[in-house]
């Protein structure tokens, strides 16, 4: 019963998140990004500083499972726990070959640290560190196929 409470409640919350991010547009929701598919040619230009080794791979799987596992699943499926309370679009498979925020490092860094218009992907930046996006983006190279995201 408490468990269910629990997700009521963050259903309520997520959800009235989404409808206020919405509402607000762009420039007032905080600089969030662009819908629709495009690319970033400054955020593309941008270098990860976290080495992709084991170490940040892996604590970038852990920030993933805390911050982001919720919406876009255990695997990056976008079939996380609150996925379904998500109004159109569902969150992202991140396993798959196409990105419409663009595939660059720097452009899945900035997609998470500002967040994308009209869905329900939050800004992070203010709430983790730069060298933890990096670990985030990291690990989601080891979800997504080799081929090139766009």
């Amino acid at each position: 019963m408490r468990s269910l409470l629990a997700w009521s409640i963050g259903v309520a919350a997520l959800s009235a998140w989404t409808i206020g991010v919405s509402a607000l547009g762009a420039a007032a929701a905080g600089g969030l990004h662009e819908t629709g598919a495009h690319h970033h040619e400054g955020a593309a230009k941008l270098k990860n500083p976290v080495k992709p080794l084991p170490a940040s791979v892996d604590a970038g799987k852990r920030l993933y499972t805390t911050q982001c596992s919720t919406c876009h699943g255990p695997s990056g499926k976008g079939d996380g726990s609150m996925a379904s309370a998500i109004n159109p679009p569902k969150p992202s498979d991140l396993t798959d070959a196409s990105w419409k925020h663009g595939a660059a490092d720097g452009e899945l860094f900035t997609v998470i640290s500002d967040g994308a218009t009209g869905t329900s992907m939050r800004a992070y930046g203010q709430r983790m560190k730069p060298d933890d996006i990096w670990k985030i983006v990291n690990y989601l190279r080891t979800c997504a196929p080799t081929t090139a995201k766009t």
